[in-house]
């Protein structure tokens, strides 16, 4: 490789790329990351950051109580709604994810609602203070391979440039240049419902103030759709579904229009700042990766966005893959240890796609228990109809009851579990029990369970024990190991029993966990 090589250079500034150049800055690796957009994401996009994510950015080094900040509020986003319209009847509630401080013996870092254009700026910020900056308005053109990495065409503000790395992880989304550069395909279907999106800001809290919340499936057959609360300063983005090859661009009074016909009417300033419209798919790519180059995020998987896994799916592949590139890097492991990367996180992704599908048409119940129908004026009678019968209404209760699942993901989403060579069991079959209600274990391949511990006089999780750059053992008072390791009840005091009642280990066990948090063996004393 050239002298002024680097490691790694990423493709795409979205939150997994940029997740992937903090960590590889913390591993003392060498990295650029270039993007294509002129400036960070400027609209809304995904919005749930689930626990995972947060531990994960914890333990790069994160301010992550200040990201936390700048979420909206369990209060504000703690539920969902199906109403006539914004504002008018409520035809049901759920409680939005489990984002309370109950949560807090299972993780230290409960979910939060922080919008993707919110973000990105946050972590952008993040990288910079490590003197990384994202080189913005760059394009990657193709790529060739040499005998020790990858040399990438690069065109940076106009200019042609040749970027020599060890590296290439393409994070550069749905539509990725260096996964089609590749010759890589997507399984799974690739047009499951189209939208149309408007993204707005307006003072609606007159018509939320009595039901808060962050989602707000309008039920009235004349307007339909979904309103997404987005924080901030009144941000909105309105979901509209629409037919295949409708490709809309409508006016800003008509965008407004479009709008009031799904709220109460209000006297309030609606303001569109952007329209678009998106496909909804479910597909995987059928490899993670080509020699040296590697897929992450939605480059690799791209699922319905019922459930909010894509992002937080994307944080786990590049916590999963960086610390082996590392491993590689420093000598101690063989290019042999990359074919784990997919062999964990595509079945995650799998089933991340089969919750997220299933949760998408579960949501059909409901309006059939309203009485959808292709002709408006029908739907909206038969609506009126369920709206004055107290038998229909028990049964559209039922429908929204069954919904539940969808927002209530907590197993799914810290209590996932890789098949490692040292695993005896096969991943079990996806349940709403598994999905949604989180276990601490400690069988090979879970994440370590957190628990509450203190060192130094300082409350800590026991995530924190976990190195990133190497693996680390724990143990019991009484384990012993000719390897470096941490002791419970020497080096930290477990005052909750943390080690025996959640965990079940003794005093003279031990656990090896691998530097992202993932348990790799169970240990006993020599």
């Amino acid at each position: 490789m050239p002298k002024n090589s680097i490691d790694i250079l990423i493709v795409g500034a979205g939150p997994v790329g940029l997740t992937g150049a903090l960590i590889a800055h913390e591993l003392g690796l060498s990295v650029r990351i270039i993007e294509r957009r002129p400036t960070a994401q400027s609209a809304p996009a995904a919005h749930v950051i689930n626990a995972r994510t947060f531990e994960i950015w914890k333990q790069i080094g994160l301010d992550v109580e200040k990201i936390r900040s700048t979420a909206q509020s369990p209060e504000q986003a703690g539920f969902v709604h199906w109403v006539t319209r914004l504002g008018e009847k409520v035809l049901g509630t759920l409680q939005y994810e489990q984002q309370g401080d109950d949560n807090l013996s299972v993780t230290p870092t409960p979910l939060r609602n922080l919008s993707q254009h919110l973000l990105e700026p946050l972590l952008v910020s993040e990288l910079k203070n490590r003197g990384i900056g994202v080189e913005y308005a760059s394009t990657w053109e193709a790529y060739e391979e040499g005998p020790d990495g990858v040399i990438s065409s690069v065109a940076i503000d106009g200019q042609n440039e040749k970027i020599s790395s060890k590296w290439l992880i393409a994070c550069d989304g749905a539509s990725s240049s260096v996964r089609n550069a590749c010759g890589i395909s997507m399984i799974g279907p690739d047009n499951l419902q189209k939208f149309f999106m408007v993204h707005f800001k307006a003072d609606l809290k007159s018509l939320t103030a009595s039901n808060p919340g962050v989602l707000y499936w309008i039920c009235d057959p004349r307007a339909g759709g979904t309103l997404i609360s987005h924080g901030g300063d009144n941000e909105w983005v309105y979901m509209y579904p629409i037919a295949e090859g409708n490709e809309v661009q409508i006016s800003p009074s008509e965008c407004d229009q479009l709008i009031r016909n799904a709220i109460a009417p209000t006297s309030a300033t609606i303001t569109v700042l952007r329209q678009s419209s998106w496909t909804m798919t479910s597909q995987i790519a059928d490899s993670y990766r080509l020699s040296r180059v590697l897929l992450a995020g939605d480059a690799a998987h791209r699922f319905p966005p019922s459930g909010g896994m894509g992002l937080n799916t994307g944080v786990g592949d590049i916590h999963n893959l960086m610390w082996k590139i590392d491993r590689i890097e420093a000598g101690v492991a063989d290019l042999a240890l990359l074919d784990t990367y997919e062999k964990e996180r595509r079945p995650i992704a799998e089933r991340n796609a089969q919750a997220s599908m299933d949760n998408a048409f579960k949501m059909f119940e409901v309006f059939m228990a309203l009485g959808v129908d292709a002709d408006t004026e029908v739907a909206f009678a038969n609506l009126n109809r369920v709206l004055e019968d107290a038998e229909a209404m028990k049964v559209l209760d039922q429908a929204i009851q069954n919904q539940a699942t969808h927002f209530d993901m907590l197993g799914l989403q810290i209590g996932y579990r890789y098949i490692l060579p040292t695993s005896t069991t096969e991943l079990e079959p996806l349940t709403d029990e598994i999905i949604r209600n989180y276990r601490p274990s400690v069988e090979v391949g879970n994440r370590l369970p957190h628990g509450w511990l203190e060192r130094n006089g300082e409350k800590i999780s026991s995530l924190d024990l976990v190195s990133l750059d190497d693996y680390s053992i724990i143990g019991g008072l009484e384990f012993s190991s000719d390897l470096p390791h941490i002791k419970i009840g020497r080096d930290v005091q477990d005052t909750d029993n943390w080690w025996s009642q959640t965990l079940g280990l003794s005093s003279t066990e031990g656990l090896l966990i691998r530097p992202d948090q993932h348990i790799e063996l169970r240990l006993s004393s020599n």
